[in-house]
């Protein structure tokens, strides 16, 4: 059965085309001396998005998420300057294997990149939920007139949507050291993870594993659960 709102886009089409058929037939009879008829408007909707379906996002249950998590874990090595600056930037023909090899270590930079990244995050995501308290009481002693979101635009050219994205990602993972390896851009977990995280958090063997501290030493990878 088609949806009340794919049954008004047949109907547009519908009439459309009705209407379309009835003012050729008009021009076939008239002949080219005859003043140019009123054509009807096209419909808005497209008749292809009764048959377009979105590609559902996958999810995983908590045990999904949690693997993934864990396989996109990284070492705590620090960022090859040299490489960036120099392996990358090679002349000359490579070979397959040096191709591999840079393509290899350059996602590894970045995955690293990313872990470091996301580990500022939650740290700042804290320091704002700090930030925003002592405002709150600065304002309510009037002390300071401008809201939270103005003052953070103009002392710190930060919006008020990051600031929220952020504070919540700190809620949820702050506890959670282990968070600190996940090679994976802010994004994935600022728009819309956090919920399928929390869940994941919420079974005792998880959260217990992404309590561990965060390795002593570069090479050291977490216990395994």
């Amino acid at each position: 059965m088609w949806s009340t709102e794919q049954s008004v886009i047949i109907t547009e089409h519908s009439n459309y085309y009705e209407q379309m058929t009835l003012v050729v037939k008009q021009i076939m009879e008239s002949g080219p001396d005859a003043p140019k008829p009123s054509l009807p408007k096209r419909p808005k909707s497209k008749l292809d998005s009764l048959f377009t379906h979105a590609k559902k996002k996958k999810t995983f249950d908590p045990k999904e998420l949690h693997d993934y998590l864990r396989f996109r874990c990284v070492d705590q090595c620090g960022i090859n300057k040299q490489f960036i600056v120099e392996d990358m930037w090679k002349s000359g023909t490579l070979q397959k294997e040096e191709l591999l090899d840079i393509l290899k270590r350059a996602t590894r930079q970045i995955q690293r990149c990313e872990a470091q990244m996301l580990l500022f995050y939650i740290k700042f995501g804290t320091f704002l939920e700090q930030v925003k308290a002592w405002h709150e009481n600065e304002y309510n002693k009037n002390t300071i007139q401008e809201s939270w979101p103005v003052w953070l635009k103009t002392n710190a050219c930060y919006s008020d949507r990051h600031a929220r994205r952020l504070r919540n990602l700190s809620r949820v993972l702050k506890d959670y050291p282990l968070f600190g390896l996940v090679g994976l851009p802010v994004s994935y977990f600022t728009t819309g993870k956090l919920k399928d995280i929390t869940e994941m958090l919420s079974i005792p063997t998880y959260a217990e594993y992404w309590k561990q501290p965060l390795p002593t030493t570069t090479n050291e990878m977490p216990q395994s659960q």
